[in-house]
C-alpha cells in the first residue's frame, strides 16, 4: 500500500475551513506556520479568501487535485464529499468529524460507507473522529491541534488511536524532553487506514528509527506480525502502550471509538513474540520512547547500570527499584573504589548506586569526578545520573545546570557507554538549559526513578531479542488436513484420534457403555482404573461426581460404575450419558494444565499451567500463539510462578520439563492446522512424570465451531 498521498502530502484541500478558528481553520494556520511548502486549497462556498489564502467552492474547482483532503464538516455530509474528493482524483483523506461508529448504529452505517470508499475505491482514509496526520519534517499538518512551537524534527514516530494523547505526548517529547518526531497520527476510528497500517509504514520509513503506539484496539493482527517482523530485520523497536484490559475499559472504548477490544491475555503474547515493547503507562511509554531513541548508537552488549545521585535517600529508591525492574547495578571495580576514596569525604561510602553525598552540591570540583570514574568503571555499562531538572523558581539555585554542563564537557569526545539523566519523579516543566546541554551530546532525560529503570528492562530486552536467532523449529510432521475434525464438543473418539494424529500423548483410555463392558476395558488396560462419565454436555466431571479413581478389581468397577451413574443422572439430570470412560491410572507425576484459547481476532493461543481442580482459581499460565518453538515453549514453563514444583523441589525427581515443552509445541501445531474452525482445548490434567519417563494427557476436552 502506498500510503505517500497521505503522509507526504504535496498538496492539501481543506474542506470546512473558515474565517472563524474551526478545526478545519486551524490546518491550514499549522500548515502556513510549520513552514509547509506545498499548496494549500481552503474549500467553503461561503468565501473567498481564508488566512491570505485563496478560497475555493468546492473540491473541482482547485487549480489540481490535492493529494490529500482534509473534512471538518458535519458527519452526515462527509460520505457525498469523500465520493466527490474520489472522482476529482484525491488520493488521501483526513476526516476530523465526530458522529461515526462512536455515535450508535446512525453512525456506524456512515462509518460503513467511508469503509466501503476505502476498500472499492482505494481511497487513503485517516479517521473518523481523530487528529489527524503530522509530517513533523515537511511541516505538513494534516493536524487540527494547537501545537505549540518549535517544532523538533527527529527519529521518533508516533501513532495514536486518541486524538489527546497523540497530540500530548508527541508535543512533551520534543517540548519538554528534547526528543525530536518524525510523525504524529492520529487515527481514530480506523474507518479506513488502521494503527498496524501506520505501524507498517513508520517501519519501512527511512526517517524513523523508532515506533510508538497507543492502541485501543487492533484490527490487523497479521499485518501488525508482519510489520514487527520487519522492524526485526531493521532493528527498530516498536513500543505499544495497549489499554482496554478491564471490562470498564472496554466498555469506555466502544462509546469512544467503536473498538473492540481482543482477549488481553493473547494480544500480550502476540506483542512478547513479536519483540514489541510493551508498557503499562503513559509515564513509561514516554520514557521508553526517549531512551531508545538514544539507545540505537549504545553498541556494548552489557546493561550493568551505574547510578550516581546526591540524595542518599534515592540511591535506596533507585536500589528498590532496579530490583523490581530486574536492572542489573553490579559491585564498582576494587579500583573505582579506591579512587572514589581518595577524593570523596571521610563520611562517603563508595558503592552502586554512588551517593554523591551533600559535598556534591557544595564542591563543584566533586561532581566531574564522580561522573569521570563511573564513567570509566569497566563494571558498568550504563551511567544513569540522578538530576532534579524542574525549572528553578527565581533566585533559586540550579545546581543541575552545572552538572549537566560537567556531563556535557566530559562526553565531548565520546563513549561507549550509555549514559543517561533522570529525575526522581514527574512534575512540573522541565528546565531546558539542563536537558537541551544532555540532548546536545547524545543523553537522554528520564522524569522519574520508577519508570527510568522501566525504560532501561525494555531496551536491554528488546536488544535481547534483537540477537536471539529468529528460527522456529516446528513439529516434524504435521497431518493433512482433509476434513474438519469435527463441530462442537468432540465425543471421546474423536477427540482421541485427533491429539493422537499430533502425538500428545494419551493415557490408554476404553469406552464402555455399562458396567459389564467397564470391566471388561479395566481387564483390558490393566488394574487399578479411573472410572469417568462419558457426555459430551459434561465439562467438568468431577462437579457433578463423575469420577472414581483407584478401582481395583471387577467388583469395584461394577460398583463404581453403577453408584458414578446414578449419581451424575440426580446432579445433572439434562445431560446425555453415553457411559463410563475406564482409563488407566498413572501413578504420580505433576498435574499441568495444556489449552488453546481461541480470540475472533487474534486466532488461537497455547496456554500452559498448574493443572487440577483450581487451576481457574490460580490462574498461573503463560501463553503463546503459533507457531512455537522448543524454546518459546520452555520460556513458557519457566515463566510460571509454580515453576519450581517442576524442578525437583522438596526432594523430588525433577520433572521432565522437556516433554512437557514437546506437547506445548504440538498443541501449538494442531492449533495452527485447525486456526480456523478451533474453539477451545483443554487437557486438564497433563501429568508430567519424572525426568526421562515423558508425559501423559488423562483428561480433555475439544470444542470445534
Amino acid at each position: 500500500m502506498d500510503m505517500t498521498p497521505l503522509m507526504k502530502p504535496t498538496s492539501i484541500a481543506v474542506v470546512g475551513a473558515s474565517q472563524r478558528m474551526t478545526r478545519a481553520t486551524r490546518v491550514v494556520a499549522n500548515l502556513q506556520r510549520f513552514g509547509y511548502r506545498g499548496r494549500i486549497f481552503p474549500i467553503n462556498p461561503k468565501y473567498t479568501d481564508i488566512l491570505g489564502l485563496p478560497c475555493y467552492p468546492d473540491l473541482v474547482s482547485t487549480p489540481e487535485p490535492a493529494d490529500t483532503v482534509v473534512v471538518a464538516i458535519p458527519a452526515e455530509q462527509v460520505p457525498g464529499v469523500l465520493s466527490a474528493a474520489v472522482e476529482s482524483g484525491v488520493r488521501g483523506a483526513v476526516v476530523l468529524s465526530s458522529g461515526f461508529a462512536e455515535a450508535g448504529p446512525v453512525g456506524q452505517k456512515r462509518q460503513a460507507e467511508l469503509e466501503r470508499l476505502a476498500a472499492d475505491r482505494g481511497l487513503l482514509i485517516c479517521g473518523p473522529n481523530c487528529y489527524g496526520v503530522f509530517n513533523i519534517r515537511l511541516g505538513a499538518a494534516t493536524f487540527s491541534a494547537d501545537v505549540a512551537e518549535p517544532l523538533r524534527p527527529g527519529a521518533v514516530g508516533l501513532v495514536s488511536q486518541s486524538g489527546g494523547f497523540s497530540h500530548a505526548i508527541g508535543e512533551y517529547l520534543m517540548q519538554q524532553r528534547c526528543v525530536g518526531l518524525s510523525y504524529i497520527v492520529s487515527c481514530g476510528n480506523q474507518a479506513g487506514l488502521t494503527v498496524e497500517d501506520y505501524i507498517a509504514f513508520l517501519v519501512e520509513d527511512e526517517d524513523t528509527a523508532v515506533v510508538g503506539a497507543f492502541v485501543e484496539g487492533f484490527k490487523q493482527p497479521a499485518k501488525l506480525r508482519q510489520a514487527a517482523a520487519r522492524a526485526r530485520d531493521q532493528r527498530k523497536p516498536i513500543v505499544v502502550l495497549k489499554v482496554g484490559r478491564s471490562e470498564n475499559a472496554r466498555q469506555a472504548m466502544l462509546a469512544h471509538t467503536g473498538s473492540l477490544a481482543g482477549t488481553p491475555e493473547i494480544i500480550d503474547a502476540v506483542l512478547r513474540q513479536s519483540g514489541v515493547v510493551q508498557v503499562s503507562s503513559i509515564n513509561e511509554m514516554i520514557d521508553t520512547l526517549a531512551l531508545l531513541s538514544a539507545a540505537g548508537r549504545y553498541s556494548r552488549r552489557g546493561w550493568r547500570v551505574g547510578i550516581l545521585s546526591g540524595l542518599g535517600g534515592e540511591c535506596g529508591r533507585a536500589s528498590d527499584a532496579a530490583d523490581r525492574a530486574g536492572v542489573e547495578l553490579p559491585p564498582l571495580s576494587a579500583a573505582s573504589v579506591e579512587t572514589l576514596r581518595s577524593f570523596m569525604p571521610d563520611f562517603a561510602n563508595p558503592r552502586n548506586p554512588l551517593d554523591g553525598t551533600g559535598a556534591m552540591y557544595e564542591d563543584a570540583r566533586l561532581f566531574p569526578q564522580l561522573f569521570d570514574v563511573l564513567l570509566q568503571d569497566e563494571a558498568v555499562d550504563v551511567v544513569a545520573v540522578n538530576l532534579r531538572a524542574n525549572v528553578p523558581r527565581p533566585g533559586g539555585g540550579a545546581p543541575s545546570r552545572q552538572f549537566s554542563r560537567a556531563m556535557s564537557e566530559s562526553l565531548q569526545t565520546g563513549t561507549d557507554r550509555l549514559v543517561l539523566a533522570f529525575s526522581s519523579f514527574a512534575g512540573g516543566d522541565l528546565d531546558q538549559d539542563v536537558v537541551r546541554a544532555l540532548a546536545e551530546v547524545g543523553v537522554t532525560f528520564l522524569e522519574s526513578t520508577e519508570t527510568a529503570m522501566l525504560a532501561l528492562r525494555n531496551a536491554r530486552e528488546h536488544r535481547r531479542f534483537l540477537d536471539r536467532p529468529a528460527t522456529v523449529h516446528p513439529v516434524d510432521s504435521v497431518p493433512a488436513l482433509t476434513q474438519p475434525a469435527g463441530r462442537g464438543a468432540l465425543g471421546h473418539e474423536a477427540a482421541m484420534r485427533l491429539l493422537r494424529d499430533f502425538g500428545v500423548p494419551l493415557a490408554e483410555t476404553i469406552a464402555a457403555k455399562d458396567a459389564e463392558e467397564a470391566v471388561w476395558a479395566a481387564e483390558r488396560v490393566g488394574y487399578p482404573v479411573v472410572l469417568k462419565i462419558d457426555s459430551p454436555q459434561i465439562a467438568h466431571k468431577t462437579d457433578v461426581g463423575g469420577v472414581r479413581v483407584g478401582c481395583g478389581d471387577a467388583a469395584a468397577v461394577r460398583a463404581a460404575s453403577k453408584d458414578m451413574l446414578d449419581e451424575v443422572r440426580r446432579r445433572a439430570p439434562a445431560a446425555r450419558l453415553e457411559g463410563v470412560l475406564v482409563q488407566r491410572m498413572i501413578a504420580g507425576g505433576r498435574e499441568m494444565i495444556l489449552g488453546v484459547k481461541t480470540d475472533p481476532l487474534f486466532g488461537p493461543a497455547v496456554v500452559c499451567g498448574l493443572g487440577g481442580i483450581f487451576v481457574e482459581q490460580l490462574r498461573d499460565v503463560s501463553l503463546r500463539v503459533p507457531p512455537v518453538s522448543l524454546a518459546d515453549a520452555m520460556a513458557m514453563i519457566a515463566e510460571l510462578r509454580g515453576a519450581a514444583i517442576l524442578s525437583g523441589a522438596r526432594g523430588r525427581a525433577p520433572a521432565d520439563t522437556r516433554a512437557l515443552a514437546g506437547a506445548i509445541v504440538r498443541l501449538a501445531a494442531l492449533a495452527e492446522a485447525h486456526r480456523q474452525s478451533l474453539r477451545a482445548l483443554d487437557i486438564n490434567p497433563l501429568l508430567v512424570l519424572d525426568e526421562g519417563r515423558g508425559v501423559v494427557a488423562v483428561d480433555w476436552l475439544i470444542e470445534f465451531a
